[in-house]
């Protein structure tokens, strides 16, 4: 799955470099905006594995506990972070984006990590 992921991420990367010398958005329509978000949040994912991974792994080592099943808890960590970034970009695509909607977007994905530390999400 991490090397499934890490391809994802690159691909989704390449993809979305592409796309914006390629295309403008009125030519893409609906389908491409979609398209592009989804590429977005494949790869703010794999980032955010990834970050998740190196915090659980290096809290681990500095509490000197087993970290247990620290691959599961980067994913569903990481699957919810990854989302902040695309609500920012959403929040901008209507005009200029302003500290409440920073402060919103920071207590949503406060409120999913506290759903996701309590195995609701």
């Amino acid at each position: 799955m991490d090397k499934a992921l890490i391809l994802l991420s690159l691909l989704s990367f390449l993809l979305i470099i592409t796309m914006m010398f390629s295309f403008s958005p009125s030519d893409v329509g609906v389908i491409g905006v979609f398209a592009f978000f989804i590429l977005c949040y494949v790869l703010f994912l794999g980032l955010a594995v990834f970050g998740c991974r190196l915090f659980f792994v290096l809290r681990a080592k500095l509490d000197k506990k087993k970290g247990g099943n620290l691959k599961k808890k980067s994913y569903y960590y990481g699957s919810v972070i990854a989302l902040a970034p695309i609500l920012i970009l959403v929040g901008r695509s209507f005009g200029n984006i302003s500290i409440l909607e920073i402060g919103l977007v920071l207590v949503v994905e406060a409120m999913l990590c506290f759903l996701v530390s309590r195995n609701i999400l």
